[in-house]
């Protein structure tokens, strides 16, 4: 494999972990949602939620710089006295982990660590 910029050509070598792992999760993809809404679910819910939590807790980052949020709900409040980077951090690291274990069912471990 060749780097060139953002791109990358394999020229006349096997295809690299990462465009295996970007085919293999197209397929998954295509064949979940096809089966059906529990099966999608299945497949991809947890992703998605993580992914869903991921971006609020980016959004709870930006909306930090824009004041206090007053609220008379003490759970709410709990989470808002949390360190939001931290929150993020977490949250980003879940759905790697969610694609790591995606990587992991569908080409196997061996490419672990190598970049999409």
């Amino acid at each position: 494999m060749v780097a060139m910029n953002d791109e990358h050509s394999h020229g006349d070598g096997e295809a690299c972990p990462g465009c295996r792992f970007k085919a293999a999760l197209a397929k998954f993809l295509e064949r979940s949602h096809s089966e059906g809404r529990e099966e999608w679910h299945m497949a991809i819910g947890e992703l998605r939620q993580h992914m869903h939590a991921a971006l609020l807790s980016l959004d709870a980052i930006e909306a930090a710089a824009f004041g206090d949020a007053d609220t008379d709900d003490d759970e709410l409040d709990d989470e808002l006295d949390d360190d939001p980077a931290e929150a993020a951090a977490f949250a980003i690291v879940n759905v790697g982990n969610e694609i790591n274990e995606l990587r992991d069912t569908l080409i196997g471990n061996d490419d672990a660590g190598v970049g999409l």
